[in-house]
């Protein structure tokens, strides 16, 4: 890779949750100052953006090995998706028009397909672990440039919980905007789960506190419902939304049921908590309140955010009193939900609620940024994760490198 204060391109790949596709971007990144200065936060620029979709019924097929996949599938599905990611770094170069051999660099998150942040006791040691597949060194190898995946384990190797890690981009974000401003910056990622980052107004004699954890379900099981009750993927534009009426009741009977939204951060969560069986309870509750199929989907819809709203009130509020103004950016699918945006701002009293493009940010590319950036901060030997947002004892460098070998080929005689 090139030196410092030089232009590079890099490739940034990530499907969440929902299991739709593969988010890629491409980036030109410029490094600021000497590599392995703590200011030396990269510049980076958005230079193509696209979702590479998962071949049909490939979903479903990763969603049943979440719950119970063989070592077997395993171990097909990983080279499977590696091949699928690499294909998604090709589409978004020539989106970008720029020809692979240029590329510097691919980070690849994978998909997650189990995660583990609650210790766990195993022969005496106390273990959290999570595993995403779609392996590196298979993209590596497949589009001809050195790839870094498998980011998560690192920081649960420090006593962190391997997530939230987009507080990275979250954190060099909001100190853009609001480094010299007495006011409070949030970004709310909503994919198939929520997670918020805080930047905390400044106070005299004191540093700028950020914080970053999940917060719930996003739209993980409004979209298993829309699947069930509609046959479509998800509520395009919060249409079905508006046309139902929020049920206090079931509601009411989400909060006091949902064991994670209230837990003090750090925190993470994903489908092993919000699975099947968890939607199978609303539908039973709603089949017993009598609900409508457009009730159902607006009060489940009204939960995440409130769910928001409840880790917003106890745990970022009291840190953000001293603030003029707080906003709130909000990024992923969720923020082209309208009947979502507008129940998230009618629940943040106080709060303006925008969408992260006002930040300069694709919505829809935020995580996939991340990843590049990330896989960016590891090849050049930096730390990526945030230990106020993982719980990490420390700051390590995140992922692995899967580099590929230049073998130079003597020129034949003449």
């Amino acid at each position: 890779m090139a030196g410092q204060d030089s232009k590079v391109y890099v490739i940034g790949l990530m499907s969440g949750t929902s299991m739709d596709g593969i988010d890629a971007c491409l980036l030109e990144i410029t490094a600021v100052g000497d590599l392995h200065s703590s200011e030396a936060i990269p510049r980076w620029t958005l230079v193509s953006f696209l979702t590479h979709p998962y071949p049909v019924g490939l979903k479903g097929d990763l969603m049943r090995i979440c719950s119970n996949g063989t070592v077997g599938e395993l171990c097909g599905y990983n080279v499977l998706l590696g091949k699928l990611f690499a294909e998604a770094a090709k589409a978004v170069a020539r989106a970008g028009r720029l020809e692979m051999g240029k590329v510097a660099l691919i980070g690849s998150h994978g998909q997650t397909v189990h995660h583990m942040p609650a210790p766990q006791s195993l022969y005496g040691y106390q273990i959290t672990s999570t595993l995403q597949i779609g392996d590196p060194s298979i993209i590596a190898n497949e589009c001809g440039i050195t790839t870094v995946g498998d980011f998560r384990l690192a920081d649960m190797a420090v006593g962190g919980q391997g997530a939230p890690l987009v507080p990275y981009l979250d954190q060099t974000l909001l100190e853009r905007y609001y480094r010299e401003k007495k006011r409070a910056g949030m970004l709310l990622n909503i994919g198939g789960i929520s997670n918020i980052s805080a930047y905390v107004p400044l106070t005299q004699g004191k540093e700028r506190d950020f914080v970053g954890f999940d917060c719930g379900p996003g739209n993980v099981l409004v979209d298993h419902l829309m699947k069930q009750l509609y046959g479509v993927e998800y509520d395009k534009d919060g249409k079905i939304g508006f046309l139902g009426k929020i049920s206090s009741t079931l509601l009411q009977e989400l909060h006091d049921k949902d064991t994670f939204v209230p837990r003090c951060p750090p925190k993470s969560t994903g489908r092993e908590y919000y699975d099947h069986s968890y939607v199978e309870r609303i539908m039973a509750l709603g089949k017993t309140l009598n609900l409508s199929t457009e009730d159902l989907i607006a009060t489940v819809t009204d939960f995440t955010a409130a769910a928001v709203c409840a880790n917003y009130e106890q745990f970022i509020k009291p840190l953000i009193a001293s603030a003029d103004e707080v906003d709130l950016f909000v990024s992923g699918g969720g923020a082209k939900n309208n009947f979502l945006m507008r129940r998230l701002q009618e629940r943040l009293n106080g709060v303006e609620v925008y969408s992260a493009e006002k930040l300069g940010l694709n919505p829809d590319a935020k995580e996939a940024v991340c990843f590049a950036l990330l896989g960016y901060e590891t090849y050049r030997g930096r730390p990526g994760n945030v230990p106020s947002a993982t719980g990490a004892a420390k700051k390590v460098i995140l992922g692995k490198i899967c580099p590929v070998y230049q073998q130079h080929l003597p020129k034949a005689s003449t």
